[in-house]
């Protein structure tokens, strides 16, 4: 399986969303809480400026879309 990387902060509900489908499905996932510098540094590599954003594997979500989540863990599997 991909690695999954979820960058989220506190009081996002999105980030929670995401966070809680990914618990519910079993997947292992690297939570980084970009409200930290380390994970700020982490969350400006990938381009994105907000959060919810989600590392699957090189490719990047930017929000959370349980769709395009599926699909991207999926591709190429």
């Amino acid at each position: 399986m991909k690695r999954i990387t979820l960058f989220t902060q506190k009081n996002c509900a999105h980030c929670k969303d995401a966070q809680q489908y990914m618990k519910t499905k079993g997947y292992p996932f690297r939570l980084v809480d970009v409200a930290s510098p380390q994970g700020r540094k982490e969350l400006s590599r990938t381009g994105a400026r907000s959060v919810p954003v989600i590392k699957i594997g090189d490719s990047v979500l930017m929000g959370w879309n349980m769709t395009k989540f599926e699909k991207l863990l999926h591709d190429n599997d």
